[in-house]
């Protein structure tokens, strides 16, 4: 099925007021048996996971509890760093205990955040530790658009995956771990005299339904793996980049239908066969304007908050171009393994706005740069000494005490309206369709160069298209 199928599937959504509306980013549909692929719209696009994240995090516990490293009634005590995550949440006290069993109801039914972690520094001991597992488990089953930082799916502009990816590890779980089904469609989780309902709205519209896992941060706007059965065919549903959980549900439901109304056929191509894009060649889209309409445009940091040696990327008219080029530069080859800490900063000499990362030493700084220039980066080394000095020289940054900035306030899944009081989420609302061009990064032209226009759904940019 082609984009233009796609495209009157979701015309005939009858409840949308708008086309608009109904516009998502990449697309896939498959069997989960046979990974023969029904429909795929740019699924081999890279995009942000947010909570699909949490896919990647319970399929790496449940080949623990296969290998008997860990065990359904093992308890798992309650960090602070756990502790600490924004909704969804379940909000175990720091010290307390949760069993594997009910942190991982939590975690696929209600996208608790704090339970991610928990079971990750439970079955790792860190975070780093596990996403390290996360990523070798990637790199085993040849995900090449993916990559985590961190187990929950939170912003993180290293967080990447495309729709091919996230769809295989949907079917691994399917074929892998029959018995762990019942997690993914089960309609709510029991926390002491609360009842918290499945973010999943597909597994009460759909009979045939069977679960798996949405997921929302401003950037991706709203995500869906969907699965059904029907007559003993099982197909799974991507849906990402959808401009409201009504939308991305509605969507998934028709691709999941109309491929059930489809014979198998030998000669469709295989999921696997999806070529995903190479990192940094494209920056995923970024749909904030679209689903978070309210939410403030990327400024520059402190000064301040820099330390050790830096890398710089060239300098910019606005913090969003800047913004921009500093994802592309973060998911590029030498960007996406490099650590530290990346950041928008603005010059004091000209005004104009560098991003940076920082938190590196000598001689990562040196060879992260050797990368750069030979993919034609632009790329400069910022000695510790003078970081430390334009760090003391900065003026205070007003938003101290107030948070990082970092999307803390989007991990709830759901549409605000229906969101508990204690899962708070961006308000969704409408807004044009963000705008493309695809091509390798490279350093800054002298001319700014526009996005091509589109009326087609959101896609990625590539950095240089927003350079001065």
């Amino acid at each position: 099925m082609s984009r233009i199928l796609l495209a009157l599937l979701t015309m005939v959504l009858l409840s949308e007021p708008s086309r608009a509306d109904n516009d998502t980013g990449p697309s896939l549909l498959f069997d989960a048996k046979t990974g023969e692929v029904l429909s795929q719209d740019r699924a081999g696009e890279p995009w942000y996971p947010a909570s699909l994240t949490k896919l990647m995090t319970s399929y790496v516990i449940f080949r623990k509890l296969r290998a008997g490293t860990m065990t359904l009634d093992q308890q798992l005590t309650i960090s602070e760093l756990a502790h600490s995550q924004p909704p969804s949440k379940i909000g175990i006290p720091v010290g307390k205990t949760i069993t594997v069993d009910l942190a991982l109801q939590a975690l696929l039914v209600y996208s608790a955040n704090d339970m991610a972690y928990a079971l990750a520094e439970g079955a790792s001991g860190s975070i780093k530790s596990f996403a390290d597992e996360m990523n070798q488990v990637a790199r085993e089953t040849g995900l090449a658009a993916t990559h985590f930082e961190n187990p929950n799916g939170l912003w993180d502009p290293r967080q990447i995956t495309s729709a091919r990816d996230i769809g295989i590890i949907a079917a691994l779980i399917i074929n892998q771990f029959p018995e762990y089904a019942h997690y993914f469609s089960q309609d709510a989780v029991i926390m002491g005299k609360r009842k918290l309902p499945n973010h999943n709205s597909l597994i009460r519209l759909m009979p045939e339904a069977v679960g798996m896992k949405t997921g929302f941060i401003c950037d991706s706007g709203y995500n869906l793996v969907g699965s059904a059965v029907r007559n003993g065919r099982q197909l799974i549903s991507v849906v990402l980049g959808a401009r409201s959980s009504k939308a991305r549900t509605q969507v998934s439901q028709l691709l999941l239908e109309s491929g059930f109304d489809r014979p198998t056929s030998p000669d469709q191509g295989k999921v696997a066969d999806i070529i995903d894009q190479a990192y940094g060649m494209v920056v995923p889209a970024n749909m904030t304007k679209a689903v978070c309409k309210t939410k403030a445009a990327p400024k520059a940091v402190s000064a301040r908050k820099m330390s050790g040696w830096a890398v710089s990327f060239g300098n910019y008219d606005e913090p969003v171009k800047a913004d921009m080029a500093l994802r592309g530069r973060l998911i590029a080859p030498a960007g996406i393994n490099a650590g530290g800490t990346g950041g928008v900063v603005q010059m004091a000499a000209d005004g104009t706005f560098t991003p940076v990362l920082w938190g590196l030493d000598e001689a990562k700084s040196r060879d992260l740069c050797r990368q750069y220039e030979a993919d034609g980066a632009p790329c400069n080394v910022i000695a510790d000494t003078y970081i430390a000095q334009i760090a003391a020289t900065a003026p205070p940054d007003p938003t101290d005490g107030q948070g990082d900035g970092a999307q803390t306030d989007e991990g709830s899944d759901d549409d605000p309206a229906k969101t508990p009081a204690d899962a708070p989420a961006p308000k969704p609302a409408k807004a044009d369709t963000p705008k493309a061009v695809k091509s390798p990064p490279k350093a800054p032209s002298t001319k700014p160069v526009e996005p091509a226009p589109s009326d087609t759904a959101p896609v990625g940019v590539a950095p240089e298209a927003l350079a001065n």
